[in-house]
């Protein structure tokens, strides 16, 4: 039996030609009825920052009653519910392809992926510190405090590409992509391996922290210990599908131990290259989409496809108090 819970997701409405956004999403999902109850799509005034940017919502956050949302060049704050305009905005001349932000003593941890760093800022849009992830490493990039970055459409290729930030016994955590691993930010010491893929976001999940990878795996471990206890690869439990699409987001399902939301993301593709898939996998791409696994089962219990045609970039998933239900 399908929970009564209602799922706020982000990510972006795609373009015809590629896999960069035209317009940041963000939806509610009705896991009971398994209808998109809430969809609204954003895009940053004309001429605003003036390159062409991937227009996206990635990671969110919320601090008291205001949502916040990062988008390349800027965090946006959204009051009403459900969230349809902005009415707060913290842009720095320093950010770029931002991809999560997260409660930090009294103002916000940023993920800053195209500069790789996080970064401390307050409310009113003032850089408390910057943490550098490629500090000390040869031939790493240099950051040019006269360059509005906004401006800047790409700064690939990435060393760390950090992603999602998480706390462990108070220390600030990130998830970075190109380097396999999760790594402590705010204080020295060991980080954490992650040898089965690329890992995107990290959660706290009934007490445990759980991380996805691209290519379709949960790894969860020991927060105390700081090693991988398990890892589960989702495509075995999921019927007709040999591979998944791009796999970012997760959640805890908090009517149901053990069980989890992941969002999957359509593979982009062009037309010729998508008979070669489906040689190799003996099926079409699988759409975008939020599935619900039961972990200690071992089984996809459903999934819900986001968007139209192909679907919709997933990025963050968040199971809602029910006062926000809609």
């Amino acid at each position: 039996m399908l929970c009564g819970v209602q799922i706020l997701f982000s990510g972006a409405a795609p373009g015809a030609a590629d896999e960069r956004g035209v317009a940041g999403v963000l939806g509610i999902l009705d896991v009971k009825s398994g209808q998109v109850v809430h969809r609204t799509e954003y895009t940053p005034p004309a001429g605003l920052y003036g390159a062409p940017q991937k227009l996206q919502f990635t990671g969110f956050c919320f601090v008291g009653g205001r949502l916040w949302v990062c988008s390349f060049g800027e965090i946006l704050g959204f009051d009403s519910w459900p969230p349809r305009e902005p009415s707060a905005r913290i842009t720095l001349p320093g950010f770029n392809d931002l991809h999560h932000c997260l409660p930090w003593q009294g103002g916000l941890a940023v993920a800053n992926t195209g500069l790789e760093t996080v970064d401390w800022i307050d409310f009113e849009g003032s850089l408390r510190e910057r943490w550098d992830l490629l500090e000390g490493e040869s031939g790493a990039r240099s950051i040019d405090p006269a360059c509005d970055y906004r401006r800047v459409a790409d700064t690939k290729p990435h060393r760390r590409h950090v992603n999602h930030l998480f706390v462990l016994e108070d220390v600030l955590w990130a998830t970075q992509l190109r380097s396999s691993d999760a790594v402590p930010i705010s204080a020295a010491g060991p980080g954490v391996a992650l040898d089965v893929g690329m890992p995107h976001d990290g959660r706290w999940i009934d007490g445990r922290l759980v991380f996805t990878t691209t290519n379709g795996h949960l790894v969860f471990v020991d927060p105390q210990r700081r090693r991988v206890e398990r890892s589960v690869a989702l495509a075995p439990l999921t019927p007709g599908l040999g591979q998944l699409g791009w796999c970012r987001g997760l959640c805890g399902d908090p009517s149901a131990l053990g069980r989890c939301f992941v969002a999957f993301s359509a593979l982009r593709r062009s037309r010729w290259r998508e008979f070669g898939y489906w040689i190799r996998w003996h099926h079409a791409l699988a759409p975008s989409r939020i599935a619900h696994y039961d972990i200690e089962a071992g089984r996809l219990v459903a999934s819900w496809p986001v968007g139209e045609g192909k679907g919709d970039v997933l990025f963050q998933l968040e199971a809602l108090a029910p006062e926000r239900w809609l």
